[in-house]
């Protein structure tokens, strides 16, 4: 069934399902909601060629080291999972992921809670930087979109992100820091109070996927 352009979306929220339901193994699906399942292993993925749209929030997701090449897909939102190797899911976005547009990953411990903690700003910077620079044509990430001077940020300071190994290879974390040559540079702190900046971003409150909707405004 087409909707506005978009082939077939099929919805299983919380269905207690720990892998994908056969029926949909080659299918040809674009959307698929599989928020609150149970589902650790992306290998099935794979069947799914024309899928471009993938939400996968609540599933307990530890490692994204089981997704498949998708090379059609467009979205992605994996919020509320267990993610916490920043670096690891950053190469395995890059290699399995090479056309993603929308991403989202709030309320994983790999993305610093700016709501909870403003002065996680700086951290928030470098994990934005960081999947900027690995997913080149990456235009939204989590609340806002990706702005002219973060993608020239990031193809500058990503070399350098990724050797900032902290703990877990999460950079985010603030275990490691640039050398810089004493000037000042997009990287270094706001002028601004970071709370202030953070009333920019849309707080997800893991209630529903429905929370980044806005995100596809100009695709529905």
């Amino acid at each position: 069934r087409m909707k506005n352009g978009v082939g077939l979306k099929v919805t299983l929220r919380e269905k207690k399902l720990t892998q994908l339901p056969e029926s949909l193994k080659g299918s040809i699906c674009q959307q698929l909601d599989l928020t609150g399942n149970c589902i650790g292993d992306l290998t099935s993925l794979a069947e799914m060629k024309n899928l471009r749209r993938l939400i996968l929030d609540k599933n307990g997701l530890t490692s994204l080291q089981s997704l498949p090449l998708l090379s059609n897909l467009q979205t992605l939102w994996i919020n509320n999972n267990k993610l916490n190797n920043l670096i690891d899911v950053a190469m395995k976005l890059h290699k399995s992921t090479s056309n993603l547009t929308y991403l989202s990953m709030m309320k994983n411990p790999l993305c610093p809670d700016i709501f909870k903690d403003p002065s996680l700003e700086k951290s928030y910077r470098r994990y934005r930087l960081l999947l900027i620079y690995r997913l080149p044509s990456l235009k939204f990430l989590d609340s806002s979109p990706v702005t002219t001077s973060e993608r020239k940020q990031a193809q500058k300071d990503g070399p350098k992100l990724e050797r900032m190994r902290g703990v877990q290879g999460n950079i985010a974390s603030g275990e490691g820091e640039i050398v810089k040559d004493g000037r000042n540079s997009d990287m270094s702190p706001p002028k601004q109070p970071a709370a202030f900046l953070a009333k920019g971003y849309f707080r997800y409150n893991g209630t529903q996927s429905e929370g980044n909707r806005f995100i596809l405004n100009n695709e529905l």
